[in-house]
């Protein structure tokens, strides 16, 4: 009968500590989703989907330092514990998501258009030594290829910024071309998103 008391306290005891534990991390938690929102611009604030008081609280925190901050940071993490955290949680979670495709694509652009700089500096060079000019007749593998991903590209207009970069290496048309590229990606995507017009 001793053990089995002893067992039970003990029992007990683990179970007050992991309680403890398990709140305290989640305190920790709302305080992080708190400085997060905190760090969000004016326009994010707006979207929020949350009632007028945080986004208020949220407006007001911007200025705040040492302790000041700490103890706003305090109140808008019992606001999220008072209101619940899901949706806010919710859409910070789609907002790096968001940020990440994003990034994931500019990488892709980029190293689509350094891809064919590199072609196009060594076709010139290769043209070069054998005394000649390189023209708009050159044909570009790399430019096929981004056209290919995307099919609404302008397949001249990007061949004339590469080319043109590569005579003078001036940025403006190593910009070009990201542009000429990132253009094409969006107009992609928006076709992707829109669903054709019905017939009457």
């Amino acid at each position: 009968m001793a053990t089995k008391k002893s067992s039970s306290s003990d029992t007990e005891q683990q179970e007050i500590y992991v309680s403890r534990s398990e709140k305290k991390r989640q305190a920790k938690d709302i305080e992080e989703i708190a400085k997060e929102l905190m760090a969000l611009s004016p326009a994010l604030i707006k979207k929020l989907p949350t009632d007028d008081l945080l986004k208020t609280e949220l407006h007001n925190s911007r200025d705040l330092k040492g302790g000041a901050l700490k103890r706003q940071i305090k109140f808008i993490a019992s606001i999220l514990r008072e209101n619940g955290a899901d949706a806010v949680l919710a859409f910070l979670t789609e907002r790096k998501g968001s940020h990440l495709k994003q990034t994931g694509e500019f990488h892709e652009l980029e190293r689509l258009r350094e891809d064919i700089i590199s072609e196009v500096i060594m076709a010139r060079e290769e043209a070069q030594r054998n005394q000649e000019h390189l023209t708009e007749s050159w044909q570009s593998e790399t430019i096929a290829v981004a056209c290919r991903r995307f099919p609404d590209l302008d397949h001249n207009a990007l061949k004339k910024s590469a080319l043109r970069y590569a005579a003078t290496r001036k940025p403006v048309h190593r910009r070009e071309m990201f542009r000429q590229l990132h253009a094409a990606m969006e107009r992609q995507q928006f076709n992707k998103t829109t669903p054709p017009s019905s017939e009457a």
